[in-house]
């Protein structure tokens, strides 16, 4: 009887680890190993304009974008569900992406930075509304000719602090190494131009990593330490994320788990990655197993359950911060319009020889966090993101999916005719074979097809058309190229 309890109690523990390490990745349970065996065997690949899609293959992707490794988690109900990468790490050596491989996190490093001063506001230690000149000690935000802009911490995590410099290049492990300050002055051996003000602060968004070097100063200017060290602090240590770093030295422990960067045909990075000093715009090296710890913080946030971040603060960095940046909160990017009751925050990065991508919902506790060692393609990622997001029934798809909708030959017929934009450009609206043809100018005709009574997308463009109608009379049509309204025609007379 003894011998029996015992090798239950054997398979219990067994049962419960449940995953066993292979080349680094855990083996998860069957039902777990179908689902990662579904995603990755049916990326939804779009064809040039988004219209249909075909299945492949991760392997063949990755292949087609010339990308050696990527790495990938997944979040479902409010729990990691599987962390794993594939292919390689380094080409030359030939070492597999694992779940711990750290990648260049990019702008996502924004993220932390903004997760850090709400921490800090959480304890009545910092003003999100006021000058950050206040706050910096060793560089202030200079005057332009005598005025002397007013820039907050707010603004600056939301990208309306009319501030410059949008991104940074980085430096090769055999270069001069800026300090932060050389960094804002745009001095020797900064390879960047001087952040400053240069439009009105507080009136529109503009993406600016410059505006993160100036947080990062106050940060270091506020502890006395650098930038690395205040964040493992605040964030890092918190939550546990013990292979994630800010830190830019050349030679530290964490080393053996970086991934080589690569560029257009698996040319390496020199020295296999960049340094970035820019840290709280550019420099966290991390992986998504870390990052997919943040998005959840964040959705129990969001639900008052999480012990790092409090509601208020969550709910704050997924509000809208000014009227001209829409989806853009503090530190966040989000969509305001995402499909069912679920908000959706996300954020991207790049640098050099590396990629990166999540997606966090509000209230379903799913998400899926991206990154790839190359420079080479962003749609790789999308292709996986669309997989996991029919796997795991996201509100959300990330396909065009456009519906073929059958129409009557009689309203196709009230759609053909002449139609005139800037004055005198010519559309001409056609039916054949039971379509609408459009024909643009000296351009060979295109067909049209019909998702709606009113709206049409093409085959062979990245368009969408939609005519418009006073008291059932067509008027007018619009042309929508590449996701941007720019043409709206006039109709002049019916074929």
């Amino acid at each position: 009887m003894k011998a029996i309890i015992y090798i239950l109690m054997l398979m219990f523990v067994i049962d419960c680890r449940s995953q066993i390490i292979e080349n680094g990745n855990p083996q998860y349970f069957p039902e777990i190993e179908s689902q990662i065996k579904r995603i990755t065997e049916n990326l939804k690949v779009g064809d040039q304009f988004g219209n249909t899609y075909k299945n492949a293959t991760l392997e063949e992707r990755l292949a087609n974008y010339k990308i050696p490794g990527i790495s990938i988690a997944v979040i479902d109900n409010g729990e990691i569900k599987w962390a794993r990468g594939f292919g390689y790490k380094d080409v030359s050596t030939k070492e597999p992406v694992t779940q711990n491989t750290l990648f260049q996190a990019a702008s996502i490093s924004k993220v932390l930075t903004a997760i850090a001063f709400m921490k800090l506001k959480e304890k009545n230690e910092i003003d999100l509304d006021a000058d950050v000149n206040s706050y910096l000690k060793s560089w202030k935000i200079p005057s332009n000719n005598g005025w002397q802009p007013k820039v907050t911490i707010r603004q600056i995590l939301s990208h309306t602090a009319g501030m410059t410099i949008s991104g940074f290049s980085g430096y090769s492990i055999h270069d001069s190494i800026p300090t932060t300050v050389q960094i804002l002055n745009g001095e020797y051996p900064a390879n960047s131009l001087p952040v400053k003000v240069n439009i009105f602060p507080g009136t529109r968004a503009r993406y600016s990593g410059g505006g993160f070097i100036v947080a990062q100063l106050i940060l270091e200017d506020k502890f006395n330490l650098p930038f690395y060290s205040v964040m493992d602090s605040l964030v890092l240590s918190p939550l546990n994320l013990k292979t994630s770093t800010f830190e830019q030295t050349k030679l530290n422990s964490k080393n053996q788990l970086n991934a080589t960067g690569y560029i257009l045909d698996y040319q390496p990075i020199n020295g296999g990655f960049d340094i970035h000093p820019e840290m709280a715009a550019a420099g966290l090296r991390t992986n998504p197993l870390d990052l997919a710890k943040i998005i959840i913080e964040t959705q129990k946030g969001l639900q008052g359950k999480s012990d790092f971040i409090s509601y208020k603060s969550a709910k704050e960095m997924l509000t809208q911060q000014n009227t001209d940046a829409t989806g853009i909160g503090l530190g966040f990017w989000f969509y305001q319009n995402a499909r069912g009751d679920s908000l959706l925050f996300t954020h991207a990065g790049g640098n050099d020889g590396f990629q990166s991508l999540f997606f966090g919902y509000k209230n379903s506790g799913k998400g899926a966090v991206v990154m790839i060692n190359s420079s080479n393609d962003y749609e790789l990622m999308y292709e996986v993101i669309r997989s996991i997001a029919l796997e795991y029934n996201w509100p959300d798809r990330f396909m065009r999916e456009n519906i073929k909708h059958n129409i009557s030959d009689n309203l196709l017929n009230t759609y053909t005719g002449k139609y005139i934009f800037d004055g005198n450009c010519e559309i001409l609206i056609k039916k054949a074979g039971g379509k609408l043809s459009l024909k643009m100018q000296s351009q060979p005709p295109v067909y049209l097809i019909a998702e709606s009574d009113d709206n049409f997308y093409c085959e062979q463009l990245n368009i969408k058309v939609t005519f418009t109608k006073t008291n059932n009379i067509i008027n007018s049509l619009e042309i929508q190229q590449d996701g941007a309204n720019s043409i709206i025609a006039k109709i002049t007379r019916n074929f």
